[in-house]
C-alpha cells in the first residue's frame, strides 16, 4: 500500500477549511461502508468512489487505510461523548444513573453498529503509531466522559473506576458482537460492575495517591 510522503500526513490543526470538510467526507464514507459490509472488506478504491476524494489526496491525510479506519471509529464514537459532554451536569443529581445511561448508550450505538464493535477489536490490537495516537484520543474523551457524569475533583479515583469500567465495557463489545451475549446480557454486566464501582467511590475517601498525571480509559 501506498504511503504518504516522507512527511507524514498533514496535521489536522494545519488544514484549511475545505481540506477538512474533505477530510470529513472520507470518514462519514468509511463510517458508510463499515455499516454495509464491515471493515475488512473496505477497499481504498471503493473509499474514493463513493467520496470524490482522489486517492492522492487521501494520503495527505490519512498514512494508511488503518489509519483512515481509526480516525473513523474514533469520530464514530466521539458522537455518544459528546452528546455527554455537551449537557450541563446538574450537581444535584446521583452519579450513578448518569453513568448506567453514558454505558448504555454506548452498547446500545455498537449493537446498532456491529461493523464498528469489529473494527474496534481489529484498531485494539494495533501496533500502527497512527492507530495508538487517535484510540489514545478516544480514550481521553471517555475520561472526559466519566470525570463529568461522575463530578470528578483532584485527588479523586476517577480514573481508576473509569479504567476498569471501560476494561469491561470493550469486554462486553466485544462477546457482543461474537454472539457470545446479547445487548442485554452486556447491559446487565456492565452496569453491574459500574454500580459496585460507583457506589463503593461514595463511601471512600476519594483520595488516590496512585493517580496518574495523564488519564485514560
Amino acid at each position: 500500500m501506498a504511503d504518504a510522503d516522507s512527511q507524514g500526513p498533514l496535521p489536522v490543526e494545519l488544514m484549511t477549511s475545505r481540506q477538512l470538510a474533505r477530510r470529513a467526507r472520507l470518514i462519514e464514507t468509511v463510517i458508510e461502508l463499515v455499516a454495509e459490509s464491515g471493515a475488512t472488506a473496505i477497499q481504498m478504491r471503493d473509499v474514493t468512489d463513493r467520496s470524490g476524494v482522489a486517492l492522492g489526496t487521501v494520503y495527505r491525510y490519512f498514512r494508511s487505510k488503518d489509519h483512515l479506519l481509526a480516525a473513523a471509529l474514533t469520530e464514530w464514537q466521539g458522537k455518544v461523548t459528546r452528546r455527554i459532554l455537551s449537557v450541563k451536569r446538574d450537581e444535584s443529581a446521583a452519579a450513578l444513573p448518569l453513568v448506567q445511561d453514558f454505558l448504555r448508550r454506548v452498547l446500545q450505538a455498537f449493537d446498532r453498529a456491529p461493523g464498528m464493535a469489529a473494527l474496534l477489536m481489529q484498531m485494539a490490537v494495533s501496533t500502527d503509531p497512527d492507530v495508538r495516537k487517535l484510540l489514545d484520543q478516544s480514550g481521553t474523551s471517555y475520561t472526559a466522559a466519566f470525570d463529568h457524569l461522575l463530578a470528578a475533583e483532584e485527588g479523586d479515583d476517577v480514573y481508576y473506576i473509569g479504567l476498569a469500567i471501560g476494561c469491561v465495557l470493550v469486554d462486553a463489545i466485544n462477546r457482543m458482537s461474537n454472539g457470545q451475549i446479547t445487548l442485554k446480557q452486556a447491559l446487565t454486566q456492565v452496569q453491574g460492575v459500574a454500580k459496585i464501582l460507583v457506589s463503593a467511590r461514595g463511601r471512600g475517601s476519594g483520595s488516590s495517591p496512585l493517580k496518574p498525571s495523564s488519564r485514560k480509559v
